[in-house]
């Protein structure tokens, strides 16, 4: 028998709250997936000001509004939920991480993996600041560059190129009391500049190497992918709300 399970996302951004409920169903033969939107709702969006909330109980109540308006359309109610953050705190930076291969015959198992990720999340950040996302580039394995996965490769030296993201800890916090307010729990944290980046560019552009940009109503956010995968992201004060101003300015001043 199929099995169903429910998974849904919320962005909470400068112009609208968005909420998306879908259904994974996995086949038990094939093991096969396939996920199907079943709920979809965006209302506009209150309380959030440049990506940061600035005001709870109208960022809640937005949030209420999506969430509820995506529920009715899914016939289902949400208890958890991936949730987008994005804004001008969002830093990031690569870091590179080395670690001995454990096992005594050599071979890279996926502690190894976790150990040299956690060697280069080791990273010196302000108290103000917090981790999201540590993102492997590449993996070095005894020289050896250019290695996706070296799970079951054998070597004596494993090192991770890590691309490394970062949020301020007040901005985080004030997500996390406004999903508490609504009485969703946070699955996880995903830099909306990264989910905008996995969902737009192809494999084929990620190969050759590709800038995103992802131009919200309050900021805007940027990704370069390589081969690697993401090297650099960033997001600024300026979104489309100021776009859209500067050119009816400009027509208003021309007409």
């Amino acid at each position: 028998m199929t099995k169903i399970r429910i998974i849904a996302a919320i962005e909470i951004g400068s112009s609208k709250v968005a909420t998306l409920i879908g259904q994974i169903a996995t086949d038990p033969i094939s093991a096969e997936t396939s996920i199907n939107v079943v709920g979809a709702a965006s209302v506009d969006s209150k309380g959030i000001k440049k990506g940061q909330v600035v005001d709870i109980e109208e960022a809640v109540e937005a949030t209420i509004s999506s969430v509820e308006a995506a529920e009715r359309m899914a016939g289902c109610n949400l208890d958890s939920a991936y949730v987008a953050i994005g804004g001008a705190h969002i830093h990031s930076q690569n870091s590179h991480g080395v670690v001995a291969i454990s096992d005594p015959s050599g071979e890279i198992t996926g502690n190894d993996v976790d150990r040299v990720i956690e060697a280069a999340s080791a990273v010196s950040l302000p108290t103000s600041r917090e981790i999201i996302h540590v993102l492997p580039r590449e993996f070095v394995v005894d020289g050896e560059t250019g290695v996706k996965d070296p799970v079951g490769m054998s070597g004596v030296r494993l090192e991770v190129d890590t691309h490394i993201v970062s949020a301020a800890s007040a901005a985080v916090k004030n997500v996390q009391k406004a999903l508490k307010e609504v009485g969703i729990e946070i699955t996880d944290l995903v830099f909306s500049g990264l989910a905008s980046a996995y969902t737009a560019v192809s494999p084929t552009e990620k190969e050759l190497g590709s800038v995103l940009v992802d131009i919200g109503g309050g900021t805007t956010e940027i990704a370069v992918i390589a081969l690697s995968g993401i090297v650099s992201d960033t997001s600024i004060r300026t979104g489309g709300d100021e776009l859209d101003t500067a050119i009816r300015v400009k027509i208003d001043s021309e007409t």
